[in-house]
């Protein structure tokens, strides 16, 4: 598939399943609730200044609308990928409204959340560029740099965290109610060892991401899966799936950049072979 096409159609994926994960959740739409209205929480000045304003943005159908759009915005994009005026519009309108949720209710957010707010605005801001061809480049060149200095950020992260290096994170977050899994939290108390292998192996490949551009093609492929299962098994003990979507949309631009990186360099010229003795 097409790399940008192959981009927008998964992060649409993702923002469409985050907007129906939330709106499951119907029955927290309350004020005060985890996803009801906390605006008068975190802006108290402004809530005294403007009451009617306040309420406003305290009504339970906000969420409703606020996440059905957000569903309906990614369904099209996913159906019309190649659409610059609604690659425009989408973008600029999930954009909007993630930002619009983080004040209204900063709370249920989380990495994949900011991931996806970085390609809509990435996506938006290159559909400005007439030439289609020069905007799929920019925007597939800065979501491949967003993606590794995120995956380097995260293990860098992790590498100076004594938890971590400890062994001891993976096996932490398994215990967890909200992330944990029992059956893979027996497995790893039963073998530590293997809780210290997955919390080196997790630093290991987060820190290492870069060499993916200039390893060789096979070993650069078998990276970018390996980090395809990476995500998938987060998502399977963690229950994190919107980070497979997330970070999984990021990985066709790697893939362009990687395939632009190739040309590049059959394309140069070579050095001319000098005088024979």
């Amino acid at each position: 598939m097409h790399s940008p096409t192959a981009v927008r159609r998964i992060a649409s994926a993702g923002t469409f399943v985050a907007a129906l994960e939330t709106l499951s959740q119907h029955e927290k739409f309350r004020k005060g609730d985890l996803l009801g209205s906390q605006f008068d929480v975190f802006y108290p000045k402004f809530a005294k200044r403007h009451p009617r304003i306040t309420r406003a943005l305290s009504w339970r159908g906000l969420p409703y609308a606020f996440h059905g759009a957000q569903a309906a915005v990614s369904a099209a994009t996913f159906l019309w990928p190649r659409n610059r005026t609604l690659r425009l519009a989408g973008g600029t309108t999930l954009a909007a409204l993630s930002a619009a949720q983080r004040y209204w209710n900063p709370y249920g957010r989380d990495g994949a959340d900011q991931l996806q707010q970085v390609i809509n605005v990435t996506l938006a801001s290159t559909a400005l560029i007439e030439d289609r061809e020069k905007a799929d480049d920019l925007a597939m060149r800065a979501l491949a740099l967003e993606t590794t200095i995120s995956y380097a950020a995260s293990g860098v992260v992790k590498a100076v965290s004594p938890v971590w290096l400890k062994g001891d994170a993976v096996g932490g977050v398994l215990r967890t109610k909200n992330y944990g899994d029992p059956r893979a939290h027996r497995l790893i108390t039963r073998y530590p060892q293997l809780s210290k292998a997955l919390s080196w192996g997790t630093i290991a490949i987060e820190c290492g991401f870069p060499l993916v551009y200039v390893l060789p093609r096979p070993a650069a492929r078998a990276y970018l899966a390996s980090m395809t299962a990476f995500h998938l098994g987060i998502g399977q003990l963690m229950g994190l799936n919107r980070f497979f979507l997330a970070f999984g949309a990021t990985h066709p631009a790697i893939h362009y950049v990687l395939a632009q990186r190739r040309r590049e360099l059959s394309a140069a010229p070579r050095p001319a072979a000098g005088p024979a003795a």
